[in-house]
């Protein structure tokens, strides 16, 4: 049943036959609920978390047309079944077990909770990474908040960047026929409540610039 879902999501998705070889794991080397797809001449091979195993195959088959329409680059289509896997993402935070932690991305988002959120927002997991591309994301399928190890000593940056990925972590997403909105209208509002924000922008693209010109050398 598990190598026919890839099939049957196509067909769902297109009404088309899908005219791939297919393959469809569950590796342990993903997190809560993380997968991805490779294309390599004519197969496809979907690799998913272990945690996928015992969900839903009406889920399964929106994670696998999602995939499939950023592989196969489709036009996306809403279906059911990305209905309910988009569902079921938003609310995985849940169910993952909060394990990682950084102190100090720890404090800094107690104490943006209790400023902007009233401490309502549920604390995830904390992760350093080395990108100057990427200074900050959050996961949804894993419930964490990644900050660039290049902000510690910076705390009114590091702030406002933690801020801007508790607002995704907050609002969520939401999907249309076309796309998939993460910066929707109200995340714009709220994003601007950070003091001096637009001066904090500036600092971040100025602070970038300086790194990256020193990383050269």
């Amino acid at each position: 049943m598990t190598k026919t879902l890839i099939p049957q999501a196509y067909n769902l998705l297109t009404n088309k036959t899908l005219n791939y070889d297919c393959e469809l794991t569950y590796s342990g080397r993903f997190k809560s609920f993380n997968a991805n797809v490779t294309k390599r001449w004519n197969k496809l091979t979907f690799n998913m978390s272990k945690n996928w195993k015992e969900v839903n195959d009406e889920i399964k088959i929106g994670l696998i047309q999602e995939l499939l329409t950023k592989i196969l680059k489709l036009n996306k289509t809403k279906t059911m079944n990305t209905d309910l896997y988009n569902n079921f993402l938003k609310n995985a935070h849940i169910a993952i077990p909060k394990t990682k932690t950084h102190p100090t991305l720890e404090q800094a988002f107690n104490n943006l909770n209790k400023t902007f959120f009233n401490n309502t927002l549920e604390k995830p997991n904390f992760k350093l990474s080395n990108s100057l591309n990427t200074l900050g994301s959050y996961e949804y399928g894993c419930d964490t908040i990644k900050i660039t190890q290049y902000l510690l000593e910076e705390s009114e940056l590091l702030n406002y960047v933690m801020y801007h990925e508790m607002l995704h972590k907050h609002h969520k997403f939401s999907s249309t026929t076309c796309k998939t909105i993460h910066h929707s209208k109200q995340f714009r509002i709220d994003e601007r409540k950070f003091p001096n924000q637009k001066e904090i922008e500036q600092k971040l693209q100025n602070f970038v610039r300086k790194k990256r010109f020193l990383t050269k050398f």
